[in-house]
């Protein structure tokens, strides 16, 4: 039986599935980002959350020109295929590995030099980006692989200027239990929402919304910095 959260076993095992994910699914992935970057037309990865075309437009036309994170981005993330957002950075401990294992496996990687890497554990705070992030926070099934997810989310508010869109989504409560590689957080997404509130959000998707996972609690969000 897993004693419990163990961070290095949650890195492992994120490592070798993203080998597996990369092997299966980059080519293909790769292959539709370019087929729509010919049409002009932008990866519609925020479609996750902003669903309303207003919303969505508004999103974009902040974002393409304002500082973006990505908190816990994976093999192949969010930002690193927003190739129209200029400013991009991602704070991933295994950040570099997967662009070693991208371009090792296929010559290509959505990590290119215009993405600002942190390989480093989200918890251990980022002094040149307090107050910086402009445009969106993003972070989705990432901290409940983590060892201390509330300091990811004060991270959050202290990197989040004014204005400033949060993206949020997480695995928060895992009702068959947990293996070494994830966490419990809240069986509650109201005590989400209350503790981004208090970190000064302001939620644009009251009660936020479920993905009906079975066996999983799942809380995700739209908000701004106040």
């Amino acid at each position: 039986m897993p004693s419990g959260f163990n961070h290095k076993a949650a890195q492992d095992y994120e490592l070798k599935s993203a080998e597996g994910t990369i092997h299966e699914h980059f080519p293909r992935v790769y292959a539709e980002w370019l087929a729509c970057k010919k049409k002009g037309q932008l990866w519609q990865s925020p479609r996750e959350w902003l669903k309303d075309d207003d919303a969505y437009n508004a999103f974009v036309e902040f974002a393409r020109v304002r500082k973006c994170v990505e908190v816990g981005a994976g093999p192949f993330g969010f930002l690193p295929l927003c190739d129209w957002i200029k400013d991009r950075t991602v704070i991933d401990p295994l950040a570099d590995d997967y662009r070693r294992i991208e371009l090792e496996m296929t010559g290509h990687t959505f990590y290119t030099d215009d993405v600002k890497r942190y390989s480093q554990n989200a918890e251990t705070f980022i002094p040149e980006l307090k107050g910086a992030v402009t445009g969106a926070i993003i972070s989705r099934n990432a901290i409940d692989h983590s060892d201390d997810p509330l300091t990811i989310l004060y991270n959050f508010a202290q990197y989040a200027a004014p204005g400033c869109y949060l993206l949020f989504w997480s695995e928060i409560w895992h009702l068959n239990g947990c293996d070494e590689g994830h966490r419990n957080i809240t069986k509650t997404p109201a005590a989400i929402e209350a503790l981004l509130t208090g970190l000064g959000f302001e939620l644009k998707t009251p009660g936020g919304y479920q993905l009906n996972n079975p066996g999983l609690v799942d809380y995700g969000c739209v908000a701004r910095k106040k």
